[in-house]
């Protein structure tokens, strides 16, 4: 006869294993992300193993990268999900951009995803993560050491960008308010309505988990 305890002990690894896997979406947001596959992105410019899916995380590894996308376009939302970096990691979600092989920080919009304090090149403000990437500073200090799970929400409502880093608000700007004509030549992207969400791999592990979107 099969005792209770050894049950109740399997049913509670079958319950643990499957919330590996499973989104926990806040009210009235949509997961990106399943936990189990790339269901619902797309791949460009995949750069040898491209990005995998391991134990309910979304993983861009050292060796490989590129630019994965949503297959679907999105204008005005909310978007939260949990990052991790490793020891000087660099990538970047990708905002109201087009399906693109290059260039997704110009044609469209990039929100700097960086370890700010043990990136080994000297950085330009523009550069610290939460920036609009190239173009708009964000503050620093928010971010939990390497190997910690970070949790953040980027607000993208007409042409308003907030960012929010472990409760700290790091970015809060208007993109109406560039009026300079170089910036706004060099960076198309930044008067695009609507275009699809992206994460940059540029060749670091970070992991990311929790993706979840609200549209406005």
């Amino acid at each position: 006869m099969r005792s209770p305890f050894i049950t109740a002990f399997v049913f509670s690894l079958i319950l643990n294993a499957s919330a590996l896997h499973a989104e926990h979406p806040q009210a009235g947001y949509t997961p990106l992300f399943n936990g189990q596959d790339l269901t619902g992105w797309t791949l460009k410019r995949a750069n040898r193993k491209g990005y995998h899916v391991k134990d309910g995380k979304l993983i861009c590894p050292a060796d490989g990268g590129g630019f994965l996308f949503t297959e679907k376009e999105y204008g005005d939302f909310s978007l939260q999900f949990d990052f991790k970096l490793t020891k000087a990691a660099n990538n970047g979600i990708a905002i109201r951009c087009p399906l693109v092989d290059q260039r997704p920080a110009y044609e469209g919009i990039e929100i700097q995803v960086l370890d700010n304090v043990g990136y080994p090149k000297k950085l330009k403000p523009t550069q610290y993560h939460g920036s609009v990437y190239d173009v708009i500073p964000a503050k620093k200090g928010a971010l939990k050491p390497v190997g910690e799970w970070n949790h953040e929400e980027i607000i993208y409502r007409g042409s308003k960008i907030t960012v929010i880093v472990n409760g700290i608000t790091i970015l809060n700007t208007d993109l109406s308010d560039i009026k300079d004509a170089k910036v706004l030549a060099k960076h198309p992207g930044l008067k695009n309505k609507r275009g699809h969400i992206g994460l940059l791999g540029h060749g670091s592990h970070v992991e990311y988990k929790n993706i979840q979107i609200k549209e406005f």
